[in-house]
């Protein structure tokens, strides 16, 4: 039951108000809730939508993180890294190395994440190596092509 979730969410959000690395880890944490049981249905999709926007998150950035958790449904590499399709390879590698840095396990360790939720951070650091990578081919494709 989610009953009285913006409350919670409204607390969380007020704690961790200077740190959006935290609340989106929180917003990833819900969207594995979600997941658990496959597919994510409309109405979790509203729930998440919901608290992202209680955590101070645009509607691109929900977008983003939907993307890197749903990427199956969603297979746009841009949007996983948060750009507007089509920048520039650079912009990319930059979004890429930055995204990668934050997400990575060692750092997560680091900073005192619990090591039951590493395998989330595995998951999305994936995803997020792998819009990356497509971006980079479809990139060398075009570059062979002459288009750019």
């Amino acid at each position: 039951d989610i009953s009285g979730y913006d409350v919670y969410a409204t607390q969380i959000a007020t704690i961790f108000e200077n740190n959006l690395h935290v609340l989106e880890n929180v917003l990833d944490a819900l969207f594995h809730v979600a997941k658990a049981d496959a597919p994510v249905n409309k109405n979790e999709l509203f729930f998440l939508e919901k608290v992202a926007g209680i955590f101070g998150f645009s509607a691109a950035d929900f977008a983003r993180i939907r993307a890197s958790h749903m990427a199956a449904e969603n297979d746009d590499p841009w949007l996983i890294l948060g750009l507007e399709s089509g920048s520039n390879l650079k912009s990319a590698k930059l979004k890429w190395k930055k995204l990668a840095a934050e997400n990575h396990p060692d750092k997560l360790i680091s900073k005192g994440v619990p090591k039951e939720l590493l395998g989330m951070a595995n998951e999305k650091l994936a995803v997020i190596n792998n819009a990356y990578h497509k971006i980079e081919k479809a990139h060398k494709m075009k570059a062979g092509s002459g288009e750019i």
